[in-house]
């Protein structure tokens, strides 16, 4: 008679340990978390332990994927860059299909901003932290300036279709607004976040774009 297969029997199926999680999985999750503790604490804040708690995984996992802080911190922050990078670029023909003029540009700055600030601060925030980190890290430097040039060329194509005469030009003056104004709402966060943005966006941009007389 044949003997049943230890491997498919019911009382050894119910021993079986519970799937793992993909490699890939845990380190996403691991990268995702690192985000999120920088977003609040910056990359001080940022340990193993800390790690592992904020992903809920185990310790050994996080040293597992990552043998230092830094390499954790390094991750996170190119995570960071390259997923705006992606936004930027899945966006750009929706966007710049919705810019006419400038009170469409306004519109359209306005309601990202508002939407950044309302759900993604700690994103916001750790993307910061990656234009002060790039400084001791080459590859941090790298990722911040493909951010930057992706965002530069949205802007620049977005200006132009407003009716700009120097949209490459303007496109840094703002950028440079937009900082500003996403530093104070992240370090003063207040309500009513569009309804203060839309006027100062609005008086810049006519500055720039509207013809004097």
């Amino acid at each position: 008679m044949t003997q049943p297969d230890a491997t498919t029997s019911p009382r050894t199926a119910s021993r079986r340990p519970a799937r793992r999680a993909p490699a890939e999985e845990i380190r996403a999750s691991i990268v995702e978390a690192t985000i999120r503790i920088i977003g609040r604490g910056g990359p001080a804040a940022v340990t193993h332990r800390a790690v592992a708690e904020e992903a809920g995984v185990s310790l050994s996992s996080t040293t597992y994927h990552f043998a230092s802080k830094d390499e954790i911190v390094d991750a996170a922050l190119r995570q960071v860059a390259a997923n705006e990078i992606a936004r930027v670029e899945a966006t750009t023909t929706a966007a710049l299909a919705n810019v006419h003029d400038i009170d469409s540009l306004v519109d359209l700055l306005t309601a990202w901003l508002d939407e950044q600030l309302a759900d993604e601060w700690l994103v916001v925030r750790a993307g910061y932290e990656l234009q002060l980190e790039s400084e001791r890290s080459p590859e941090l430097e790298a990722a911040h300036e493909e951010w930057g040039h992706a965002v530069q060329e949205l802007s620049a194509r977005a200006l132009e279709r407003a009716g700009s005469p120097q949209p490459r030009a303007d496109a840094h003056i703002l950028a440079a607004l937009i900082d500003g104004l996403r530093l104070e709402e992240i370090t003063r966060p207040r309500a009513d976040v569009a309804a203060r943005n839309r006027p100062l966006l609005d008086r810049l941009l006519r500055a720039l774009i509207e013809k004097p007389g």
